[in-house]
């Protein structure tokens, strides 16, 4: 496993985009802290070295599909393509990972992480596909949140909230887009992330990294909503303690 060779590839990949546009050069930095990010996880991990590059490797990989729909659609919203599918698709179906990765062994389980990185959940899977994909999906989150914070603005009002988001929020189950109406509602999709993480170093790393708490304290909250949100970062702050359980 050849990180150098996947860096290389991927910078001259994105040099075809305008890395002095603001979304574009987000999304490429948000590659590479994913993929240290994957890194320092599967140290935690105690996985071995081969492992630890691979999953670094996924991190940088696994949005390389948001440049081209960016470019196309000038938005991040999946409404238009469903990014994780159209990275898999350049990656394997055009075969262009092997301009990042030489060996074929690796495929399949960097074809797995990749694809269902931001589905709502996993399928069945071969062990060490399952644990790569998963390994992708929080550490992608713990980044996720500082995206959020920065770029992005996040308001919360109890009245805009659609009683069956909030009922499967207090179940701390997570929450399908199709069924969000409001910004409110998309706020409380991102807190519901906690719910759907894997590893209890993932947590670790979230909470060491402080993004979870930035983006708490960029939504704007509406006067009349501090009740609610008030249980709401109780929930939130109670699973970040309870971690993963047994």
């Amino acid at each position: 496993m050849n990180f150098e060779q996947c860096k290389k590839a991927f910078d001259q990949y994105t040099s075809n985009y305008d890395l002095n546009q603001e979304m574009v050069q987000l999304k490429y930095q948000h590659s590479y802290v994913v993929a240290d990010l994957m890194a320092e996880l599967a140290f935690r991990l105690e996985l071995p070295k081969e492992d630890i590059l691979l999953a670094k490797t996924i991190g940088l990989l696994h949005d390389i599909g948001r440049f081209e729909q960016l470019k196309q659609y000038h938005s991040f919203d999946d409404k238009n393509v469903d990014h994780a599918e159209a990275s898999c698709t350049y990656l394997f179906e055009e075969g262009h990972i092997r301009d990042f990765v030489s060996e074929t062994k690796y495929d399949a389980i960097i074809e797995k992480a990749i694809r269902y990185h931001n589905k709502i959940e996993i399928p069945e899977m071969e062990e060490r596909e399952s644990l790569f994909s998963k390994m992708i999906r929080d550490m992608d989150k713990v980044d996720i949140y500082k995206q959020i914070a920065v770029h992005f603005d996040s308001v919360f009002k109890a009245e805009e909230v659609t009683p069956e988001v909030l009922e499967l929020f207090k179940k701390e189950e997570s929450i399908p887009k199709s069924i969000t109406k409001s910004k409110s509602d998309k706020v409380l999709i991102f807190l519901s992330f906690l719910f759907n993480i894997y590893f209890n170093p993932s947590f670790d790393i979230l909470v060491e990294t402080d993004n979870f708490d930035l983006f708490l304290s960029t939504v704007n909250v509406d006067n009349h909503s501090e009740r609610l949100w008030k249980k709401i970062r109780e929930i939130c702050f109670d699973k970040i303690n309870k971690g993963i359980g047994d």
